[in-house]
């Protein structure tokens, strides 16, 4: 006899299953693109490129197009580069940057994988009836916004930090109480937070009301203040009031 079960939307069995979905769509598509010799992150990248006016973009833009860290970008564009498919030329904007092409071949290569990854996409969904996937298709774009702003909306607080489990382990070894918190790092020059007085080794609680408890904590608070931000930080012992006003991005 089948036992039924209720639908959970407590919020720890939703991202658990949220999880489980992302690896069975992640595994599939990129086993569609294992006949032309791609992964799925390095489509990404040349969709991306190919959309992109004069099939250009700054490297910084394309590492927020394909939701990767730089470094991992940095390694993929290294084997894109010796495959022939994209190249790259230094950013006239940045000196730390560079403006990644796609080649003809790599426009190629594209057009050849794009029908049996799209095509595997829409065998994937059909595991949802028309009118889920319309709602999914309508929730999804706010959700994600959640986690990523429009970066040219997006201010900036200009500052590297630790994870609050790294924070407490830093505190402790010389000697300062376990407090919740980010710690940070590193601070940019001529950066919003060291005009508002932030140092490294600060230890990030709270911006205004909220408190921080992660990284992200942080970055979502920064991005839904208007004009400047009050954090409460740890000097060492000794907490702190700072008002930073914010850059934008």
């Amino acid at each position: 006899m089948t036992v039924e079960t209720k639908p959970r939307a407590d919020a720890a069995h939703l991202a658990d299953a949220t999880i489980a979905i992302a690896a069975h769509l992640d595994a599939e598509l990129d086993e569609a693109l294992a006949p032309h010799r791609l992964t799925r992150p390095s489509y990404l990248v040349l969709d991306a490129l190919a959309e992109a006016e004069d099939g250009a973009l700054a490297q910084r833009a394309l590492i927020a197009r394909v939701r990767r860290t730089a470094g991992a970008v940095s390694v993929r564009l290294a084997r894109l580069e010796r495959a022939g498919v994209i190249t790259r030329e230094p950013d006239p904007g940045s000196r730390r940057s560079s403006v990644v092409r796609i080649t003809d071949r790599g426009r190629s290569l594209l057009e050849h994988a794009r029908p049996a990854y799209e095509a595997r996409a829409e065998r994937l969904f059909e595991g949802l009836p028309p009118s889920a996937r319309k709602a999914l298709a309508s929730r999804l774009p706010e959700w994600l916004r959640f986690f990523e702003p429009d970066e040219r909306d997006a201010p900036r607080l200009g500052v590297a930090v630790a994870p609050a489990v790294v924070a407490g382990r830093m505190r402790r070894a010389v000697g300062l109480p376990d407090e919740p918190g980010v710690l940070v790092v590193r601070v940019a020059s001529g950066s919003a937070a060291e005009h508002g007085g932030v140092q490294r080794g600060d230890l990030i609680r709270a911006v205004g009301d909220a408190p921080v408890a992660a990284i992200g904590d942080l970055e979502r608070a920064v991005r839904a203040a208007r004009g400047a931000v009050a954090l409460s930080v740890l000097r060492g012992a000794e907490p702190l009031s700072l008002n930073v006003a914010l850059s934008g991005s």
